[in-house]
């Protein structure tokens, strides 16, 4: 899935002013993350009904979570608990009726559950000496 896809075609515009996303830094893989994204509701209430959309970019199925925006129905602020498979920018992504996109991103770093073997330190955690046989004592 690309951003191109989901908003056929539709310019992704910087969402700062409007869009306000929270989250944790650095977060262990699988682990529990809480998520909390606040919507500038005169932004909804401009161009009608609006869509938001939570991405993480790396996640096998990165689209996380898709809502409808109804100023009476769906309160300004929403929290979602999301889990995350790798280190990833993390999207809030608003489509608002009249197809304009915005988007806040921010970057989690994703560390490996305590007692997993992570193949990168496990790979550096090797003793040189041990790497390779020395042929020249053969």
């Amino acid at each position: 899935m690309t951003l191109a896809g989901l908003f056929c075609g539709h310019a992704v515009h910087d969402g700062a002013g409007m869009i306000k996303l929270e989250l944790p830094h650095i977060v262990e893989r699988g682990a529990a993350m809480l998520v909390s994204v606040a919507v500038n509701w005169s932004m909804v209430l401009a161009n009608a009904v609006a869509r938001l959309y939570l991405i993480a970019d790396l996640n096998a199925v990165p689209l996380l979570a898709k809502i409808t925006l109804l100023p009476d129905i769906v309160p300004p602020h929403l929290a979602f608990e999301v889990r995350l498979e790798a280190a990833t920018h993390l999207r809030a992504l608003v489509q608002c009726g009249d197809g304009t996109v915005l988007q806040v991103k921010r970057w989690v770093w994703v560390t490996p559950p305590p007692g997993s073997v992570d193949p990168v330190s496990a790979m550096l955690s090797i003793r040189p000496e041990r790497q390779f046989r020395d042929l020249s004592r053969t």
